[in-house]
């Protein structure tokens, strides 16, 4: 209801002032007031009585919606909408109205859009392609098979497409058969792909009305072609025979091997084994745990080298003796899946036990010529050299006045001895080298670890090896920190290596110099021996270290070495627990290095 305050703004701002305009202006005009003054001056009059007035219709509408709000709060509350917008304000009451069926409208179109999504998740789902076509050859629906298949990065690149993009051409065949039978169950159907390429589908297509609209709309299901189904089916066939040759072809090579190899699982079940691992352990050997098939155990082995594969993805080596004498090496290798995990473990056991006792043989062989050998070398070259000073003495005064051919040949009779004097020394270096390897691959070399200073070391490798410095342009330069701490090792040994690379070193550089430096580490002594030589070339570096090789050719004007005197140097640094490395460029030196223990560190403990 309007309020009286509201009412009488009205009357007084509206209506009595257009009624009082009749009655103002001739009263003006008697006055002696000019028409047109009369007129502006009464229609200003009632301007300002309508702004009053539209005031106070502005200021009733809006009580009359914050009483409307309030009613309405109350009437949701109690539970009772309909009763709170009969009680609202007739003037206000068609807004509510429109604002309801606005919001009606709002929820409907919301829940369409949520029944649209559910929709698409569904057909989205489908492992066939979907389209729904309009009447007119649009398409209003599409699944993610027939986008991905026609090559579009979504249904919605799809949807709004016409035959004429689709199809190529705006009635093609299968949809004028469509229109006229209203279906069909199987029809190829040629769409076309987002790359312009021709896409064969074998479909199923039905005509349906839509609810409440005279429109009927197509609805498309597509699989692919019969031709490409047979094709992918040949391909599947040819696919699954090369797997089968394949797998004919590693099983008989697998089956080839002349050594038991066994295929292990995570949990060390045999998984695949050959013939002849079936042949050694038993065929009933697959599905068994490698303890329990090859050893007779119930529980994994402790230095079981599967287990350090699968730990570390690398590849153990290792070597046991069973039943009596008999040695087995162990090789186990990774499997490693697309994860980069291994997923498998090849198991390579081979019998070693005859290259055992062969290597016995020839170290007890060697040991026992090297022997037998010492002494009568030692005669040879002592009555060589006892004969080289009575020649010397006794012979050369008296044929000094003698013939010329006489005094001729006793000088190329004492140059023959001193060349036999040379090679048996050489011999004899030979001799001690193979008694040294010898005695190291036998595991009969004991050292006699202590604690020994580096700097005496080093001055004294340096001192054994000045007689090769003679008639040669080239410097040896030690270089040792003032504080080093202690090594500890079989002094004598780590000698013997430092003076074998450094004689290297003098032997290979012709001008120069010759570095020997100490670096101290945490845990170890770095002694590196630097050359500026010739260098070794790349292909003889990874054997740099095996016995009886020599990196090159024995050049003109160069001592001949045994070759075997770096793979003493390795046995002996191994044995200290150190390491011996190599690096090297033609034309630009050598850097040999190699690591003992310091005197203060725990690895010392592993040398007893």
């Amino acid at each position: 209801m309007l309020r009286r305050v509201d009412v009488a703004f009205l009357l007084t701002g509206a209506v009595l002032p257009a009624l009082g305009a009749f009655v103002a202006v001739p009263a003006l005009q008697a006055a002696g007031v000019p028409r047109e003054a009369a007129v502006g001056a009464v229609v200003g009059l009632w301007v300002g009585a309508a702004l009053l007035a539209a005031r106070g219709i502005r200021s009733h509408v809006r009580g009359a919606l914050d009483d409307a709000l309030t009613r309405l709060d109350e009437g949701l509350r109690r539970g009772d909408a309909a009763g709170a917008v009969e009680a609202i304000d007739p003037v206000v009451r068609p807004v509510f109205a429109r604002l309801q069926s606005v919001l009606a409208q709002v929820e409907v179109a919301g829940q369409a859009i949520i029944d649209r999504r559910e929709l698409q998740q569904v057909i989205d789902s489908m492992p066939d392609s979907l389209l729904v076509l309009n009447q007119d050859g649009v398409v209003e629906l599409a699944n993610a098979t027939s986008a991905r298949r026609l090559g579009f990065g979504g249904p919605h690149e799809v949807v709004g497409l016409g035959l004429d993009a689709l199809a190529g051409e705006v009635t093609p065949g299968w949809w004028q058969a469509l229109q006229a039978d209203g279906a069909f169950t199987t029809r190829d159907v040629r769409l076309r792909s987002r790359a312009g390429n021709v896409v064969t589908f074998s479909a199923a297509a039905r005509v349906f009305e839509r609810v409440g609209s005279t429109r009927s709309a197509g609805v498309l299901v597509a699989r692919e072609s019969a031709a490409e189904v047979n094709l992918l089916t040949q391909e599947l066939a040819a696919t699954a025979e090369r797997l089968e040759v394949s797998e004919r072809f590693f099983q008989d090579l697998f089956d080839a091997m002349e050594d038991p190899i066994t295929v292990l699982s995570p949990d060390f079940e045999i998984l695949q084994a050959n013939r002849q691992a079936k042949l050694v352990f038993g065929r009933d050997l697959i599905g068994r745990r490698c303890y329990r098939a090859f050893r007779m155990r119930d529980t994994p082995c402790e230095d079981c080298p599967a287990r350090e594969t699968f730990a570390a993805s690398t590849s153990v080596s290792v070597e046991h003796r069973i039943f009596g004498n008999a040695i087995t090496r162990i090789s186990t290798y990774p499997l490693l899946g697309k994860d980069g995990q291994v997923q498998a473990v090849i198991n390579h056991k081979r019998d070693v036990t005859k290259e055992r006792q062969l290597e016995d043989l020839k170290a007890s062989f060697l040991a026992t010529v090297s022997h037998e050998l010492r002494t009568p070398l030692t005669s040879i070259m002592g009555f060589n050299k006892l004969n080289i000073r009575r020649l010397q003495r006794f012979v050369r005064p008296w044929v000094a006045e003698g013939p010329e051919e006489v005094r001729t040949a006793l000088q190329k009779a004492l140059s023959d001895m001193e060349v036999m004097g040379s090679e048996g020394e050489r011999l004899g270096r030979l001799v001690n080298d193979v008694l040294d390897l010898s005695k190291l691959e036998a595991g009969k070399l004991r050292l006699a670890p202590e604690s020994f200073e580096v700097l005496p070391l080093v001055q004294g490798a340096v001192t054994a090896t000045s007689s090769l410095l003679a008639g040669r342009h080239l410097l040896v330069l030690p270089d040792v920190p003032e504080i080093t701490p202690a090594a500890w090792g079989d002094r004598d040994r780590i000698s013997q290596v430092l003076v074998n690379l450094l004689s290297n070193a003098i032997k290979y550089t012709a001008r120069g110099e010759v570095r020997v430096a100490v670096v101290v580490e945490s845990k170890m002594v770095r002694f590196v021996v630097q050359d500026s030589g010739e260098g070794i070339a790349p292909e003889d570096l990874p054997f740099i270290f095996e016995r009886f090789r020599q990196a090159g050719d024995n050049q003109k004007g160069k001592p001949a070495g045994t070759g075997l005197g770096l793979a003493i140097c390795k046995q002996i640094i191994q044995l200290h627990g150190g390491e011996i490395t190599v690096e090297s460029r033609v034309g630009h030196g050598s850097t040999f290095a190699f690591t003992v223990p310091r005197a203060d560190a725990s690895t010392r403990d592993s040398l007893g």
